[in-house]
């Protein structure tokens, strides 16, 4: 399983070639979350999710809207073919995968309107006459579909008394995807007929207009299901909010609540100590940085072997100084360990004999061979990498403990006690899950000034801001960007 836990992951990616064709809004709940601290937070979090697949080039983001249709017309003025509505609240740590299997299907599916969670509401309530519904925490809509169908709006739920909706009688698929109300599809009955419904659900009337264009919707496969979670926050309201707060759980959580607040607390708890081997983000996409010049001093965090990959890519000699900072202390133990012990060959077997000693992502763990294998391509080859390393092992290594978002100023004495070319690379601390799930955006924009104010204009830069922009293109080119601003409306 991949650790996806920063908005950078495009090394994973880096061969994926997908077209931005999809604009992607955050469906506004607001009035049915009795929590304003809790409104804030699941659009912040589910807007963090977005940002990571904005920053591949998957998507385009198209805004915070009360409606579905809202978010499928701005889609349509950014002149894309498909939306996905993304619910406050709905965490896409999988994203990319999601939109990848998403436009998989239309490939298969090229007449298809919608995809979605059918829910057979008759089955799961038990309430005779209730018409199925499409659950709004997620939809991915072909526009041009739905251009056909007349725009229609996407009703939300009603109980009617009176003038009861006439809707067009319907076909479940036998098969279900993972409980009795969650068929694999809905389509037009062998037998058309219309019956006057007294319960609808979300969605209830685009499911009528598309059995009435003769359109069967798709349910979403497990594997989709599976790339994301939704928080519900508009249920135990109160409860969540405070397990988010107080990192604990809490009896009257739902089951997708609990496990969320689970999964995060123990990531938080292992990240204390875990130690990544190899990295999440490209080796030396950036390029050349320095001028020409050879690096005199690299500071850099204790992370895979982006750092050689930087010294090779610019240029070093045999007095350049490595200065590793990382908060985590088992990650710099480990890097110690390895400048001392191995021999540059075969770093999988390395791996395997130190497993129980370090806590290594589960990115690669038990994978080690393919990854090395891929880091060693990269690298030139094996003697590539050997000869590398063989120089980078008689280099001055510096270990410092150092938490650059609260206590950059003890990273920044070490940089400006430097003399000749500095380099600092940062990877994606500042954007990284955990921290954007404890630190809510704006807080963690003031903590990025106070950073950005102690950079000296001679340091070259690595790595990137709290919202995952190039802190080079950032500071250096003046693309400042933000995140947008949660609204209470």
């Amino acid at each position: 399983m991949k650790d996806w836990n920063s908005i950078t992951i495009d090394r994973y990616y880096e061969d994926l070639k997908i077209d931005n064709r999809v604009g992607i809004g955050i469906l506004n709940i607001n009035r049915d979350i009795n929590n304003t601290w809790l409104q804030k937070r699941c659009f912040d979090m589910t807007y963090f999710y977005i940002n990571r697949m904005i920053k591949m080039g998957m998507c385009s983001y198209v805004g915070f809207h009360k409606t579905v249709e809202e978010i499928l017309e701005q889609s349509l003025q950014k002149n894309k073919e498909f939306a996905m509505i993304a619910c406050q609240g709905l965490l896409l740590f999988r994203g990319p995968s999601l939109i990848t299997q998403s436009l998989n299907y239309y490939d298969n599916n090229k007449d298809f309107f919608t995809i979605g969670h059918i829910m057979d509401k008759e089955a799961q309530t038990g309430m005779q006459g209730s018409y199925p519904g499409l659950h709004r925490q997620y939809l991915f809509v072909n526009l041009q579909k739905w251009v056909e169908l007349g725009k229609p709006k996407f009703d939300e739920m009603g109980v009617f008394r009176d003038r009861k909706p006439l809707l067009q009688n319907y076909k479940l698929s036998e098969d279900t995807v993972h409980s009795h109300y969650t068929p694999k599809w809905i389509g037009p009955a062998d037998n058309a007929q219309e019956k006057h419904v007294e319960i609808t659900a979300d969605g209830s009337n685009w499911i009528d207009i598309a059995i009435r264009a003769g359109i069967k919707i798709d349910n979403l496969t497990n594997d989709m299901r599976d790339c994301k979670v939704f928080l519900y926050p508009y249920e135990n309201t109160q409860q969540l909010a405070n397990a988010w707060l107080n990192k604990d759980q809490d009896d009257g959580l739902n089951q997708s609540q609990a496990a969320w607040i689970r999964k995060l607390g123990y990531q938080e708890f292992i990240e204390k100590d875990r130690v990544y081997a190899f990295n999440t983000e490209t080796l030396s996409g950036e390029g050349v940085r320095t001028d020409g010049k050879l690096i005199d001093h690299l500071f850099s965090a204790a992370a895979g072997f982006k750092p050689l990959a930087i010294l090779n890519t610019n240029g070093f000699h045999k007095d350049t100084t490595v200065n590793y900072f990382d908060w985590c202390e088992a990650s710099l133990n480990y890097k110690k360990h390895l400048l001392e012990t191995w021999d540059g060959y075969d770093l999988d077997t390395w791996l395997l004999e130190h497993d129980l000693k370090y806590n290594f992502s589960s990115t690669y763990r038990g994978n080690y061979k393919k990854f090395w294998e891929q880091e060693v391509k990269e690298h030139g080859g094996r003697e590539a990498f050997k000869e590398l390393w063989d120089r980078y092992r008689q280099l001055k290594h510096t270990f410092n403990v150092v938490d650059l978002v609260t206590q950059p100023n003890q990273l920044f004495e070490l940089i400006n006690t430097a003399q000749g070319t500095k380099v600092l690379w940062t990877t994606n601390i500042w954007s990284s899950e955990m921290l954007q799930w404890n630190v809510e955006p704006e807080q963690l924009e003031q903590l990025w000034f106070k950073f950005e104010e102690m950079i000296p204009e001679d340091l070259v830069l690595y790595g990137h801001d709290y919202v995952a922009m190039d802190m080079r293109e950032r500071l250096r080119n003046g693309k400042r960007t933000t995140h947008p601003r949660f609204e209470n409306n």
